[in-house]
């Protein structure tokens, strides 16, 4: 069986299944998505420039969210509060 990739045989490699292509080498296939720019299934080059800009907004929102919320409030930092 040939990677439908790079036509090379797939048994020599770590092999796997593409839905839809048939046989790749893992490698190809992740090289594969890497250059189409896909995410889980999102295909970064199909969306328009709005709605990338919009994608890029929210993901941003939600890292400063989850910072925020590992960030510890030091509420005694160097205060002295009795002597």
């Amino acid at each position: 069986m040939k990677c439908v990739y790079c036509k090379a045989d797939v048994l020599n490699g770590d092999p796997i299944t593409v839905s839809g292509l048939g046989p790749a080498h893992r490698g190809c296939f992740e090289n594969s998505l890497v250059e189409q720019r896909v995410f889980r299934h999102l295909n970064l080059r199909s969306l328009p420039d709005a709605d990338l800009r919009e994608l890029l907004d929210m993901a941003k929102m939600e890292m400063n969210v989850r910072e925020a919320e590992h960030q510890s409030v030091d509420l005694w930092e160097d205060d002295v509060l009795f002597c």
